[in-house]
């Protein structure tokens, strides 16, 4: 994603990879509304919705009874043009974003392997190993987004600070009997154990998650087909597995580096923060922490900001991940824990509730915004500013809501440019300030784009405007600035970001091939 971002806006990068390929296995499963609108923007939604499915329901099951089937299929309708969940596992993931990648000038350095790196004031020095040579790469900045395991934050000695789960979980891409609901995301909770089964694209194919059959604990099995017959006895529900295509037992691990960043060093993905696989967070999370810095740093390389706006990265991603830890650690202790108020919560007060929850539409609208990562904040940052007389339900530090013109047009198209976006709501009474941000663009087009909207009325009474306010929407599609306080506090606001003129971009990448 990072190299996707970068090289798309004109920036070369080298991204190196042990592995020989994209991964085969499947891995993680599930693609958030937040993520496709952020592929929809590159071109990619339609292509990444022909290659997931769409989960149309959850059912729950607590001790062999079936306690609610909640639709989903639409759930999120009219909040994202997303509405939905996608069953769409990593492999296929990271296919689409090198195939991508590959169209706007990149590849992938397979094969190759980072033994070191170190930094001054001025650049990055990396050490890699391909075929058996060592080659120095010297660049301006680093994404380290090399997993749990990070390399490169075990050589700079960053404690990754957090615990590991008790219990040992397994993972299968399996097929079930036909007459189970292929359709449907199930859920199931039991005293001891619990079993998650989500559907994959292929007939009867589903994903398998659960805690591993105590008699394993000690000794990890090779198949799945060796835990099979106990976890069909765990359940006691008429459920049958063949043809496994894969299968993995693993430790589950919530930790979190204190800093995202050393100089000119940043950390993205599982590098920077890992937590439990409560609501399909994980792959989502690291695909939007490269987005957020990767627009930063292409905008800071071509000299169009400056560079403490790299800063922001930082502020915005580091609590957002502590705050994911915390709730996924909640979430999942809940369905997994022995401790007894656990198990009297969803064996005994689960059932009760849940059925009272999916009937009300605004919490079943407040769990997608959440789930999905749409309704994430940056109220702290140092790019989110609130000048405002009114007090609207729009606010800067949010992203900027799916909403639609008097024609029908998706504002989110009209914003496709990495940069930052002035719309400007107005009634057409003053002219003065049309003039004012159109001899704006022309100051900063190298940072902005303005955008009259004139008489929308829909979005009038959405936004609940009552005078002509301006938004500067960031290149991500979250809200810089809300003001019903004229140009001036734009022009103030974009000024203080922007260099006072394009730069050429340095984009110091060079390697030096040694024995």
């Amino acid at each position: 994603m990072a190299a996707c971002q970068l090289q798309m806006q004109g920036i070369d990068c080298i991204i190196i990879d042990k592995k020989s390929g994209p991964t085969k296995e499947s891995r993680a499963l599930i693609l958030h509304a937040r993520t496709l609108e952020i592929y929809d923007q590159m071109g990619l939604g339609n292509e990444a919705l022909l290659l997931g499915k769409i989960v149309q329901k959850v059912q729950f099951i607590i001790k062999q009874k079936k306690v609610e089937e909640i639709a989903i299929g639409s759930i999120g309708e009219g909040l994202s043009p997303f509405p939905f969940l996608l069953i769409l596992e990593q492999s296929k993931n990271e296919e689409l974003l090198y195939n991508f990648l590959m169209t706007v000038n990149g590849d992938v350095s397979w094969n190759t392997e980072m033994l070191s790196v170190v930094q001054d004031k001025e650049k990055i020095t990396a050490v890699v190993r391909r075929n058996e040579e060592d080659i120095d790469i010297e660049a301006e900045y680093l994404i380290a987004a090399d997993g749990a395991g990070s390399t490169v934050r075990n050589a700079l000695e960053i404690p990754f600070e957090g615990n590991t789960y008790e219990h040992i979980f397994y993972v299968a891409d399996t097929k079930l009997n036909k007459e189970w609901n292929h359709d449907a995301l199930t859920i199931y909770l039991s005293g001891q154990s619990f079993l998650g089964l989500f559907p994959m694209q292929g007939e009867s194919r589903f994903r398998a998650i659960g805690i591993l059959p105590p008699s394993f604990q000690n000794e990890e099995p090779k198949q799945f087909e060796e835990i099979a017959p106990l976890i069909q006895k765990q359940v006691d529900i008429p459920i049958e597995f063949s043809e496994t295509a894969w299968f993995s037992v693993y430790r589950l691990h919530h930790r979190c580096i204190q800093n995202f960043r050393k100089d000119r060093i940043f950390f993205a993905g599982d590098a920077a923060h890992i937590h439990s696989p409560a609501g399909g967070q994980g792959m989502n999370t690291g695909l939007q922490d490269a987005y957020n810095l990767a627009w930063k740093l292409a905008m800071v390389l071509k000299g169009a900001v400056n560079a403490k706006v790299l800063d922001t990265y930082q502020q915005e991603r580091l609590p957002f991940a502590k705050q994911l830890i915390r709730s996924t650690d909640k979430a999942f202790s809940l369905v997994t824990s022995g401790k007894w108020y656990h198990r009297l919560f969803r064996l005994r007060i689960a059932p009760l509730i849940v059925p009272f929850i999916v009937k009300m539409k605004r919490m079943k609208l407040r769990t997608f915004t959440i789930v999905t990562q749409i309704g994430i904040k940056y109220i702290q940052s140092d790019l989110t500013v609130n000048r405002v007389e009114q007090v609207l339900p729009i606010k800067a530090g949010h992203r900027f809501p799916f909403i639609k013109t008097n024609a029908g047009e998706s504002l989110y198209e009209m914003m496709r440019e990495p940069l930052f976006h002035a719309l400007l709501f107005t009634k057409g009474e003053d002219e003065k300030i049309i003039k004012e941000m159109q001899e704006m663009e022309k100051e900063l087009s190298h940072v902005m784009k303005f955008t009259l909207l004139k008489d929308e009325t829909s979005i009038w009474k959405k936004f609940r405007l009552k005078k002509d306010t301006i938004i500067i929407v960031r290149p991500d599609h979250y809200i810089g600035l809300v003001t019903d306080e004229g140009s001036k506090v734009a022009g103030d606001y974009l000024r203080r970001l922007a260099k006072e003129k394009k730069e050429e971009v340095s984009m110091l990448v060079k390697t030096q091939t040694h024995n």
